[in-house]
């Protein structure tokens, strides 16, 4: 588990090093885009970004990763 875990970091960081901009500008677009559509899936296809990169983006990551720290 820890392994996946790792290579999903790896992937994710890999991902925002392409982004056109830096992180902080792609995360705005993302938010702002998030904010019209209220769609993950809808988000992902405007911002050419897959899911993963999305889902943190946006917060939901977070979220989760704090929920399951509660238990």
């Amino acid at each position: 588990m820890v392994v996946s875990r790792v290579d999903e970091e790896i992937s994710i960081l890999r991902s925002w090093k392409r982004m056109s901009g830096g992180y902080d500008a792609m995360s705005k677009r993302v938010n702002a885009t998030y904010a019209e559509t209220r769609d993950i899936r809808e988000t992902m296809r405007e911002t050419r970004l897959p899911f993963d990169v999305v889902w943190e983006m946006v917060g939901f990551r977070d979220e989760m990763d704090w929920v399951e720290t509660q238990d």
